[in-house]
């Protein structure tokens, strides 16, 4: 026979072990892992977007890379302005998901690993792009002489 599970703030008899309020004084049982500003932060830093990744938002970590990417090469500024933004929205979010002021995400590393992933890949085919590009312009240039 299991033990009834009782809330620790004021005793009373949970209906269900996996309740996370309880119905009587609504103090929140279950609480999630901590989210680390700094990691999230330092991610961002190191891989555009991963700090969303790292809270549990993959699809904006996505636009926050596309931003940096896109803003880049038309103009630096814009670009860093997303770069910059995407570290403030990384430790930010992970702030107010520790807060309770969001909802909390987790974070799946299976996703951190393919956005890196994703990441080299598309920086390796921009350089093949820049690489084939150099080598048409080489190309026509030659062909002048």
């Amino acid at each position: 026979m299991e033990l009834p599970n009782f809330c620790p703030e004021c005793g009373n008899e949970l209906i269900s072990k996996n309740a996370e309020i309880c119905p009587r004084c609504g103090v929140r049982l279950k609480t999630n892992p901590e989210k680390s500003p700094f990691i999230a932060a330092l991610c961002s830093f190191i891989f555009t977007g991963l700090g969303q990744a790292y809270n549990g938002d993959i699809g904006r970590g996505f636009l926050i890379l596309l931003g940096t990417v896109a803003g880049s090469l038309f103009l630096v500024i814009p670009g860093l302005v997303v770069y910059l933004y995407g570290i403030y929205d990384a430790y930010k979010t992970a702030k107010r998901m520790n807060a309770g002021e969001v909802p909390y995400r987790a974070t799946n590393v299976i996703h951190m690993i393919l956005f890196v992933v994703l990441w080299i890949v598309g920086i390796a085919a921009l350089f093949f792009l820049a690489a084939i590009v150099a080598a048409f312009f080489y190309a026509m240039n030659g062909a002048v002489y």
